[in-house]
């Protein structure tokens, strides 16, 4: 049995970018973990990496393309290619390029988040901070403000039933790949992504890189989740919600 925090999310309509997505911004299916990863550490303040474990679940009604103006901003002024110039503090001013760009959109969507702090004196001041976030709760943009219709404690547990009910997701979820292993593969399809999970800063340069990186199938709704899977140590069963549980 394993104690968890859960979330129950809706977002009436959202983008997960694919970091790959330039011409149209396409969305992942669900939040990848990093995403989830930086909520949290923005609702309870933290400032520094915490580790945790993540489980994503949800689903959405439907799929759509919005026409929006978008902004580039962080480059120095150049009158051949920027359309609007930004003094700055040091003196030289920024290029901002304006111009239409495709955004892939999620609508109603319904999300199930499974929280597991790897260090367990943190598992009440990240529920505290949950239920009372320093800033208001979004996922995905700053602009896609999540509804959080539960922060709860829950427990995990185990399973070794044989009744196909308690062993079926019935929505979208991540199940990382090394969890399913070369001999059962073909039994569980569906999309395999590389998800972002916690990132690093260039001391050289600067920039951010990701440090840890999940492949892991997204998994569709009414999928059977055969018992070798449940047998992995990060694999639970939430059995208020009757949904299993896939830590990664």
């Amino acid at each position: 049995m394993r104690k968890a925090i859960r979330m129950h999310i809706f977002q009436q309509m959202t983008n997960y970018r694919k970091p790959s997505s330039f011409l149209i911004k396409e969305s992942f299916p669900l939040p990848p973990y990093s995403t989830i990863i930086g909520m949290i550490h923005s609702a309870c303040g933290f400032t520094e990496y915490h580790p945790m474990k993540i489980s994503i679940q949800g689903t959405n009604a439907s799929e759509l393309s919005d026409f929006q103006t978008l902004y580039s901003f962080g480059i120095p002024y150049d009158a051949t290619r920027h359309q609007i110039k930004v003094p700055t503090l040091s003196g030289k001013d920024d290029g901002v390029t304006r111009g239409p760009k495709q955004v892939m959109l999620l609508t109603d969507v319904e999300l199930y988040i499974h929280i597991y702090p790897e260090n367990e004196d943190e598992f009440d001041e990240i529920l505290e901070g949950l239920r009372n976030p320093a800033e208001y709760i979004s996922i995905g943009r700053r602009e896609d403000i999540a509804r959080v219709d539960e922060v709860t404690e829950v427990y995990l547990e185990k399973t070794d039933s044989e009744d196909e009910e308690d062993i079926i997701s019935t929505y979208h979820a991540y199940l990382p790949v090394e969890y399913i292993g070369d001999a059962t593969n073909e039994q569980i399809s569906g999309t395999v992504y590389n998800l972002p999970k916690r990132f690093e800063i260039d001391p050289k340069k600067g920039f951010r890189k990701w440090a840890e990186v999940i492949k892991a199938r997204h998994l569709p709704p009414e999928k059977l989740i055969i018992e070798s899977v449940m047998d992995n140590d990060e694999v639970f069963f939430d059995r208020e919600c009757k949904l299993p549980v896939f830590f990664a």
